[in-house]
């Protein structure tokens, strides 16, 4: 098929297509036809893959073998030119919104972008170059390839939950040479739940070093503004795997809730997001949820624990000691049961905060 270019609900015909049906209605070979016409096999070949216009020379050739008449085909180049600039155009006013969405002052905050005035042009310039992309407006849209955990789906959330993907990206694509291996995954997941109990200065360092055994990269970054992103996965070429977690909302429990469920999303191998089939994006999220509650609180130590209907400071603190937790994690899961209400014994509850600066 000719080359087409689509941008939203605009689409540019190459004129290409018309040279390539009547080469199909010949029943002819590429080069043949350009035997025909009187020219190079390898500009038939440009012409139908829409690398090359049609000159006024070629169109006169095509009129002659087709009885289409010049004109005809010299305006259906100069439509095509026209619609591919009024897309780039289009492209360029979406490329500058988006730029306005993007948070610029956490990234100055933390090293990625050099803490000066910007005019729009090199604003734009520099975060094509930091995010690898041709054209902002690539943040707008969900990567498929990628499994995310974002409960908000605004635009600015989008983006600037993408410009944490690309950061994080940026940092773990060639971190390791490790292959993601399942198996070390879960005899992994014991010791993982042994740091529990450990100040982050400690247990952060060690998750990270044994996650790279397993083949994952652990990357934490602040929260942007506007980022509605707890974590997120992402496989590479080489076989590793990023494991984003971000300091949103992260009490305590949150943190270690969205890092097992991240790690859950990776156990079952599950490294896209079809947000288009919102069925099948709940059931993944709803699996990798039942995975992370059962494994810092196990179900049938819970439903124990809540039928005595006991939830004092006193009854939180014995249970979490018995199952190696933090008290702020049985907590958490209580407020979040509706058991106590989100204001009661809160000063049981940790909060982690992720300082970060681009080396």
């Amino acid at each position: 098929m000719s080359k087409e270019v689509e941008y939203k609900d605009l689409i540019a015909f190459h004129p290409g297509s018309y040279v390539e049906d009547i080469i199909d209605d010949l029943n002819i070979t590429q080069n043949e036809f350009a035997d025909r016409l009187e020219t190079s096999s390898k500009t038939v070949s440009k012409i139908i893959n829409g690398e090359e216009s049609i000159s006024k020379n070629i169109a006169n050739k095509l009129a002659k073998l087709t009885g289409i008449d010049i004109k005809t085909w010299l305006n259906l180049q100069a439509n095509y030119d026209a619609k591919v600039m009024e897309i780039e155009n289009k492209k360029n006013e979406d490329e500058r919104h988006i730029s306005t969405l993007i948070d610029l002052k956490s990234l100055k905050t933390n090293g990625f972008v050099e803490n000066k005035r910007y005019s729009t042009q090199e604003r734009i310039s520099r975060l094509r170059i930091l995010f690898n992309v041709s054209n902002l407006t690539r943040l707008s849209e969900f990567d498929t390839a990628v499994s995310y955990r974002i409960r908000t789906v605004d635009e600015k959330a989008i983006v600037n939950s993408n410009v944490m993907l690309e950061l994080a990206m940026n940092q773990a694509r060639n971190a390791t040479t490790n292959k993601y291996s399942r198996n070390k995954l879960e005899d992994a997941l014991p010791v993982i739940h042994q740091m529990i109990t450990e100040d982050p200065s400690v247990f952060y360092e060690k998750i990270r070093q044994l996650l790279i055994e397993c083949g994952i990269v652990l990357v934490a970054l602040p929260k942007f503004s506007g980022a509605q992103l707890h974590g997120a996965t992402k496989k590479f070429k080489n076989g590793s795997v990023l494991l984003l977690i971000t300091d949103r909302q992260k009490k305590a429990d949150i943190f270690w809730f969205s890092l097992i469920h991240e790690l859950a999303h990776i156990y079952n191998e599950d490294f896209y997001s079809n947000v288009e089939n919102q069925d099948e994006y709940q059931y993944k999220e709803e699996l990798a949820d039942k995975f992370a509650s059962n494994f810092l609180i196990p179900d049938i130590d819970y439903e124990k624990f809540i039928s005595a209907e006991n939830f004092t400071e006193e009854s939180i603190v014995r249970f979490a000691n018995e199952i190696d937790v933090i008290p702020g994690i049985v907590l958490g899961r209580l407020q979040k049961d509706q058991l106590i209400q989100y204001d009661e014994l809160n000063h049981l509850m940790e909060w982690y905060k992720i300082t970060y600066k681009n080396k």
